[in-house]
């Protein structure tokens, strides 16, 4: 799949296209973070709207490749370090979970709701396997490296684990191209 991943800012807005404002608009968060950021596209479409952004990533490469107005709001960090102890309205964490084991995303789960006040938004693809709720699938035929596609509701499972509550209403809002990769978590009112 090397001829699809062009990271350049250009090609990354088309791909984004209504993207970042949606975000902006539908949470109108004060404070987004970009759980797995990559080369932060997504971040400085953000930081051109006026969004207070940061990312964590855990390649240097990709911070080093991000536009110079956001590279400095990068964290090389992955699932088992320490995170930052700021807390974010938004946490976002974008085509990621395939890429993990299944305890590396029950980490990132974990540190996504520490860092999360109130949202988390994911997309990520989903085991086929939609009946059986404990479904762990793997996609070498899209990509090698998708090695864990969880059933939907096991992983919305492990948010409501952590104290959040599902949001079928803003992942309506933001499953605009209707791919159904879309969960939103809000944390509820108990858990804060």
């Amino acid at each position: 799949r090397a001829e699809s991943n062009n990271y350049s800012i250009e090609t990354r807005r088309q791909v984004e296209a209504k993207n970042p404002e949606l975000i902006r608009d539908v949470f109108e968060a004060g404070s987004v973070l970009d759980f797995g950021c990559g080369p932060g596209a997504l971040m400085y479409f953000l930081w051109e709207l006026g969004v207070d952004v940061e990312g964590i990533d855990f390649s240097e490469y990709a911070k080093r490749s991000a536009p110079r107005e956001v590279r400095d709001r990068i964290h090389v960090l992955g699932v088992d370090d320490p995170m930052p102890r700021r807390q974010y309205d938004l946490v976002i964490c974008r085509e990621v979970m395939e890429h993990l084991t299944v305890l590396q995303i029950q980490k990132a789960v974990e540190n996504i709701c520490r860092l999360s006040s109130r949202y988390v938004y994911v997309t990520t693809r989903y085991s086929k396997q939609k009946e059986n709720f404990l479904a762990v699938d793997v996609e070498p035929e899209v990509d090698a490296s998708h090695i864990s596609l969880l059933n939907k509701d096991l992983l919305r499972m492990l948010f409501v684990l952590q104290g959040f509550r599902s949001r079928p209403d803003l992942e309506g809002k933001m499953d605009w191209k209707g791919y159904g990769r879309v969960i939103v978590m809000e944390r509820t009112p108990l858990a804060r």
